[in-house]
């Protein structure tokens, strides 16, 4: 369940169209709480904000999905301590924040099923296949802690006034039963709040598509990062700098996928949970290419 804190984060890192604002320091100028506070939101946004456009969102390295143990001597056994494991890495999530699994989380995947409800299951379950599918996703969460007494604002006999002094950023991982995509789209999607690409050229000036005409002639490779420079010119045109998200869908735009797990069952109110029925692709995700990988494949230019 997300904290106070962490749904007033989602809600003000998704306000992609606000101006930031910093603080206007000058002598004798009278400072509370609030002035802290939006110092702390101007810095962090930026770095947010920069992040999300420029960088996008995927993952950077590492947190790879898998089970354990890997393998069992056979399919049939029910196993009670199967866990499904989410390695250490980095990435950014979609809403341009930093997520950082610093060492191995698990979640015991026997338990995890059980205490489900049949109708939530149901959302992931391919009758027709024999099939329930999960998908894992991760987002960074805004974390209360070291609590330390406060002055209290009104009359409280009850318990001692507290509040959280430092907010850790951390993460949440997720579990959700989703069936996959019936297709994979093929169209560029380079932010993950904001709507894919179009994959049609808009209309261009008589100049416009001469520079391209040109271009295409001289360097074609030059010509397509043109091409795909020239959608991302017109692609905010009916939707703005603001995000798609709608308040209840905050969480899900944060969302960064991870890995889709299919498990071979007939019922999913009682799956059989073994190694040999569980499959685990990582390679569904959203991976961010540093420029690192790009000049390694350029001196490499593909041969290894």
């Amino acid at each position: 369940m997300s904290s106070a804190e962490d749904l007033s984060a989602l809600e003000q890192d998704d306000q992609m169209a606000e101006p930031l604002r910093r603080v206007a320091y000058e002598a004798g100028m009278m400072l509370g709480l609030e002035a802290t506070r939006d110092e702390q939101a101007y810095h962090r946004r930026r770095l947010t904000r920069h992040q999300y456009w420029l960088h996008g969102f995927g993952t950077l390295a590492g947190m790879r999905v898998a089970v354990s143990p890997e393998t069992h001597g056979n399919n049939t056994d029910h196993l009670e301590d199967l866990q499904l494991r989410v390695g250490p890495g980095v990435g950014i999530d979609g809403l341009g924040r930093e997520v950082m699994v610093h060492e191995s989380h698990c979640i015991r995947l026997t338990q995890w099923l059980a205490a489900q409800p049949t109708e939530q299951l149901l959302k992931g379950f391919d009758s027709e296949a024999g099939e329930l599918w999960l998908k894992v996703t991760v987002r960074q969460k805004d974390c209360p802690i070291a609590r330390q007494p406060v002055l209290t604002r009104k009359l409280n006999t009850s318990t001692d006034a507290v509040q959280p002094s430092r907010i850790a950023d951390s993460v949440q991982l997720e579990l959700t039963p989703e069936l996959p995509p019936g297709s994979p789209e093929e169209r560029f999607v380079p932010w993950g709040s904001h709507n894919p690409v179009d994959g049609e050229m808009p209309a261009l000036s008589a100049d416009e598509q001469q520079t391209l005409d040109d271009l295409e002639v001289s360097n074609p490779v030059a010509a397509q990062q043109l091409a795909l420079q020239t959608q991302l010119l017109h692609c905010l045109e009916n939707s703005g700098v603001s995000t798609h998200n709608l308040t209840h869908e905050l969480e899900d735009g944060a969302r960064l996928l991870l890995a889709r797990i299919r498990i071979e069952t007939s019922d999913p109110s009682s799956t059989v949970v073994n190694p040999g029925l569980i499959h685990i692709n990582n390679l569904v995700r959203p991976f961010l290419t540093t420029a690192s990988q790009l000049a390694w494949l350029a001196r490499h230019n593909g041969n290894g």
